[in-house]
């Protein structure tokens, strides 16, 4: 029998309580399949369908409660490893994640592999029943922040770039591993890059087979492009999950009064746009709602806000029935253009205004501080040109790009 928003409604009056620490809530949410339902049974789910997880979100959304663990794992990482993993992997690194424990951050671009990822060159030696792992990631969200990284590494140089991949679960507090984080001109520090030296992963740690790590990437990324585009649920309160944000700990009811001022916890990132609703109420809170210039430009940006959102309820519903669809890669970029539209027009409205920051800045900085952070949209889960070819490819039905380097082992290939 499908679960009713009133007993979703009755839960959460019997077992929300201010005083819980979070570690202690996100148990609750996980022991009644309720942090992400349509994973299995233990995993944080209940097999639930996407109209059945749809109801449980929209009751958490609706009471304003804490919602699950947040962050790469239950994003992407919980269901690349449910798809490709062993039981044994699951209760290893799923269980624990689904339950707020541990936070997860993808080791998939580097330097010289980036829009070209299959061109990695992070090397992972046979030792044993270990890896030796040496190489460098960069553009990685929150590596400072979580206790596993999802690796990608060449097991083998003979073999063309596509087949010599691994995916593996790195242990990120141990020797050889270095995370330095990036600051953005944002000021955050929401990406890191991370130096591997010879650092160590047991054989057990490869999900799926040895060699075919890119198949398993390519749930990693559906799930990425959808979950890029989708945005936080409203109403919710996201905290990011893991023993290094520091929240564990912590009473749910401090989160949230936390969050209701404003003040961010760890693991979270900024603003990249503002919402429709956000800019109406500037045009008017700044008197111009009468200027034909920027009533225009509000009435397209909210249709494009509400044609975005309207993919992302498919896009939703495909992701949590384990099927991501087409829709992630075209939210995606259009998630990078809203970004940037925002931002044009939030300081157009604003003016000279727009040019200052901080205390002196309009609204507290927010509106200078979304207009810095859009730029990260064109990059986090692939870029804007990346994305066009992945919808001309596989949506359009469009030839590939050419390349002459697909048959030759890795080897062989030069590299700049």
């Amino acid at each position: 029998m499908s679960i009713t928003t009133d007993e979703v409604r009755a839960w959460i009056a019997e077992n929300w309580d201010t005083d819980l620490t979070l570690g202690a809530w996100w148990d609750r949410l996980a022991d009644a399949g309720f942090a992400f339902p349509a994973w299995p049974a233990g995993f944080g789910g209940r097999g639930a369908t996407a109209a059945e997880a749809r109801t449980i979100s929209g009751a958490l959304s609706a009471a304003g409660v804490i919602g699950p663990p947040a962050g790469n794992g239950p994003s992407m990482g919980g269901p690349t490893v449910l798809a490709h993993g062993t039981p044994d992997q699951h209760e290893r690194f799923v269980a624990p994640m689904a339950r707020g424990r541990e936070a997860w951050a993808q080791l998939f671009s580097e330097p010289g592999a980036g829009s070209d990822l299959a061109s990695l060159a992070t090397r992972a030696e046979l030792d044993g029943d270990e890896y030796v792992i040496t190489g460098q990631k960069v553009w990685n969200s929150f590596a400072d922040l979580s206790e596993w990284g999802m690796l990608l590494a060449r097991t083998n140089p003979d073999v063309p770039k596509h087949r010599g991949i691994s995916f593996m679960m790195l242990p990120m507090d141990q020797p050889g591993v270095e995370v330095r984080p990036l600051v953005q001109m944002n000021g955050i520090a929401e990406f890191c890059e991370v130096f591997m030296t010879e650092a160590r992963v047991p054989v057990a740690n490869v999900i799926g087979d040895v060699g075919d790590g890119w198949n398993v990437a390519r749930t990693t990324l559906a799930h990425e492009r959808s979950n890029a585009g989708g945005g936080r649920a409203r109403g919710v309160v996201s905290v990011g999950a893991g023993g290094k944000a520091g929240n564990l700990d912590r009473t749910v009811g401090e989160l949230t009064e936390l969050a209701a001022h404003g003040t961010d916890s760890h693991a979270q990132r900024n603003e990249v746009l503002l919402s429709a609703r956000t800019h109406i109420a500037l045009a008017r809170e700044l008197g111009i709602t009468a200027d034909p210039v920027v009533r225009d430009r509000l009435v397209q940006y909210y249709v494009e806000n509400q044609v975005y959102s309207w993919t992302g309820l498919r896009s939703r519903d495909n992701a949590k029935s384990g099927r991501p669809g087409p829709e992630g890669s075209t939210m995606k970029l259009q998630l990078a253009l809203l970004a940037h539209r925002s931002r044009d027009l939030s300081l157009s409205m604003l003016g000279a205004h727009g040019m200052l920051a901080g205390d002196d800045a309009h609204a507290g900085g927010r509106y200078h501080m979304a207009a810095l952070s859009s730029f990260a949209a064109s990059m986090g889960g692939g870029t804007n040109e990346i994305q066009r070819n992945i919808i001309g490819e596989r949506t359009l039905g469009l030839p590939r790009e050419p390349a002459d380097d697909r048959d030759i082992p890795f080897r062989e290939l030069r590299r700049s």
